[in-house]
């Protein structure tokens, strides 16, 4: 199947598409542009994932544009995920190098501390010494300094170094050892802070702790914990498994469902030759893999690597607020110019130049998202970034599924009506074609049969249509089971008698669906779905936060208007399936909203990616979990839990910010006028950095268990 793609711009020398593809691909930016950037006769690679958008420039007496065109054309999303994949995510070698600190923040500080000790003996030392040693420890902050020149940026970090460097030089060693020590010790905050939020983040994804049978030889099969699991090793996935490996089908086929790295919400069909990658899993079938990666080799391992590095990205509020910051560097340097040519006071100059507005920003800002990020996930509740956390601040509407979500999500059979036939013969042949179906109906259907120990027939040539139904073959005889929106489109003929049967059980609520033998239908099946306890009280809590609740789903208008008016949802859509959920998410966001969506099964992935925010519930499908956005227990007001932290995490934000803006202008104020010598304004700046980290991470130190609903709503753990 070709890559869908629009060329947005061609021209001699650059080529811009667009695919839709690109957005769901859980691999970086740079591993676009690593990719691209080896074709011959490309000189530039720029993408934007978010966007789908890709931008080739290039030699055009160099560059094969026909070859590009055809692998696009030829290949499909196998292909590209096999060789982004095989590029990795990591950041160039070479710009980690260049971008590597002297000291790490650990030793720095150390440093920085044991060398306060040699002010006690100042006296008998030279003072060579101790500017030998201030320089040698703000090394560290003269090689930013020299990054941003090289950039041509004049920044923080310029005005930090000439700080340092006027201090040291005129024999202040306390003040330049004290603005050392300070940025030091915001250095040190700030990465164990982001240590503790990422063990956080990977004892929920939890992929460490995965497991694989491993085929030792023709009789015997071991489970073993994927830590053990060595390339080269034969493992074995059944039905409904997770695959734990990166590897090659060497035998077996099966249905593979992959949209956590493809975002395709359809399971692809895998056989001999085939690649697979761990964090997909077998929908039906079964698979003998020979590994080729495991553990952090994984795709699915990089992925939580770009959650990791996702959790560190700046948040819209910090990049705004460091952009004003920044234009305060330039205005600094003239007012400390300034004041020194009016006064000749070297100090009051040094006392300018350590005020700046942007090193607090910076460090508190990733350490308050991170901190609450790392609150989240010790409650049960996942952010992939920072930026998840922000946007679901910004939230204004919020869209539920029912089943699973609103619901108990373990449906029953509450009614069977057959026409021509035993009702033991229609569970059977209900319960035969559901088998290994991972929806919560069928699950209630195979269930149903199990308890009244009625046996599950083989099914054959069967052919799964996510959210709407069936089709297979029993005993050579060809089946149907699904909805009226299945039998719409496989044109079964409804006679007036079973519409009055199907009427009359949505009027009481409940879902219907047909099972059709060859083209007759020979019985309808009632399903009820009970309302989870939580449900009314989370939504009229969501309608005090003042967020607007939707509910949408594929059930009939019946089922759903009786759950809406249950919960006291005003607005709902009833059969609503997977293309329709996502077109309704996106009416939504064209009328100006921020919506959030919460659904857990797999006929949810479009709807999931489409919103602004996707948040899915840990009981749910695998898919739901790897496309959403936030993933939280199964408990509802773990939801109202996230809403609230991602709200205390901004407030926190910007209370920071407020402390940076006041104490710096005071800092600047006293320093330009005289006010302040250079020892008072590095305490007034960098302790300020230092206030505004603590301040960041009080999640982390403080008792915040009065702001989560969960705790007084039942279930704590979800």
């Amino acid at each position: 199947m070709p890559i869908p793609y629009k060329i947005k711009e061609i021209k001699p020398g650059k080529v811009k598409i667009y695919s839709e593809v690109f957005k769901h691909i859980s691999v970086s930016d740079k591993a676009f542009e690593n990719y691209f950037s080896t074709f011959k006769g490309v000189s530039k690679v720029v993408s934007k994932k978010a966007a789908g958008l890709l931008t080739l420039y290039y030699n055009p007496n160099e560059f094969d544009l026909l070859g590009f065109y055809d692998l696009l054309n030829n290949g499909d999303r196998e292909m590209i995920l096999s060789l982004l994949s095989s590029n990795g995510n990591h950041t160039d070698v070479k710009e980690k190098e260049e971008e590597k600190d002297i000291f790490s923040p650990t030793t720095w500080f150390k440093l920085n501390t044991l060398a306060f000790a040699t002010l006690l003996f100042r006296s008998a030392l030279p003072g060579g010494l101790f500017t030998a040693l201030t320089l040698g420890l703000g090394s560290q902050v003269f090689l930013k300094g020299f990054r941003s020149l090289r950039k041509g940026k004049i920044d923080v970090h310029l005005l930090d170094s000439s700080a340092i460097l006027l201090s040291s030089l005129q024999g202040n060693h306390l003040s330049s050892l004290l603005m050392t020590w300070l940025l030091s010790l915001g250095d040190v905050i700030q990465e164990k802070t982001e240590k503790r939020a990422h063990i956080e983040i990977e004892r929920l994804l939890n992929y460490k702790e995965d497991k694989a049978f491993v085929v030792v030889d023709e009789n015997t099969v071991l489970e073993k914990p994927i830590t053990e699991v060595k390339k080269g090793d034969v493992v074995v996935v059944y039905d409904g498994q997770k695959i734990t490996v990166d590897g090659v089908v060497i035998e077996g086929d099966a249905l593979v469902n992959q949209a956590s790295l493809t975002g395709e919400s359809n399971p692809v069909h895998k056989k001999v030759g085939d690649a697979v990658y761990a964090g997909t899993f077998v929908e039906d079938g079964k698979l003998y893999i020979k590994t080729e990666k495991v553990g952090d080799e994984t795709a699915l391992a990089k992925i939580v690597r770009i959650i990791e590095e996702a959790a560190n990205q700046p948040i819209q509020a910090q990049l705004k607020a460091e952009e004003m910051a920044n234009k305060f560097v330039i205005p600094t340097f003239v007012l400390g110019g300034a004041s020194y040519l009016l006064t000749r006071d070297i100090n009051r100059l040094t006392s300018t130049l350590i005020i700046d507005y942007h090193t607090g920003i910076h460090v508190s800002t990733p350490l308050s998202i991170m901190s609450h990020m790392a609150l989240a996930a010790r409650h049960g509740i996942l952010f992939k970034s920072g930026r998840h956390l922000e946007l679901l601040h910004k939230v204004d509407t919020i869209v539920f599924d029912k089943t699973g979500t609103l619901t108990i999500g373990h449906p029953e059979v509450t009614e069977i009506i057959t026409f021509g036939i035993s009702e033991e013969e229609a569970i059977q042949i209900a319960a035969s074609l559901e088998q290994r179906i991972t929806h919560p109906v069928a699950k209630s259907i195979v269930s149903l049969a199990i308890k009244k120990g009625i046996d599950i027939l083989p099914r054959k040539d069967s052919e799964y249509h996510i959210g709407i139904g069936i089709e297979g073959y029993i005993n050579d005889t060809y089946y149907l089971l699904g909805s009226t929106r299945f039998m719409e489109k496989k044109k079964i003929k409804i006679s007036k008698k079973i519409k009055e049967v199907v009427d009359q059980l949505h009027e009481k609520g409940e879902s219907v669906l047909y099972l059709v033998k060859e083209s007759k239908i020979i019985a309808l099946l009632g399903i009820s779905d009970p309302i989870k306890p939580e449900s009314r009280d989370v939504i009229n809590i969501l309608h005090k936060m003042k967020r607007e609740v939707i509910l949408c789903t594929g059930d009939n208008e019946g089922a759903a208007e009786k759950v809406a008016k249950a919960l006291g949802i005003k607005r709902f859509y009833a059969r609503a399936f997977p293309d329709e959920k996502a077109k309704i998410i996106k009416k939504l966001k064209s009328e100006g909203r921020t919506v959030a969506f919460l659904g857990d099964g797999v006929n949810d992935a479009p709807a999931l990616s489409v919103a602004d925010i996707g948040i899915s519930i840990r009981s749910g499908a695998d898919i739901a979990i790897e496309v959403a956005d936030v993933v939280i227990n199964n408990n509802l007001y773990h939801l109202v839990d996230a809403i609230k932290l991602s709200d205390e995490a901004i407030k926190n934000v910007y209370q920071n910010f407020k402390i940076n803006t006041v104490m710096n202008t005071v800092g600047l104020v006293g320093s330009v006028m005289g006010i302040f010598s250079p020892v008072v304004s590095t305490i007034i700046n960098n302790g300020t950095s230092v206030l505004m980290g603590v301040n960041a991470i009080k999640p982390l130190i403080k008792d915040y268990n009065h702001i989560f609903y969960s705790t007084k709503g039942g279930d704590k753990n979800g």
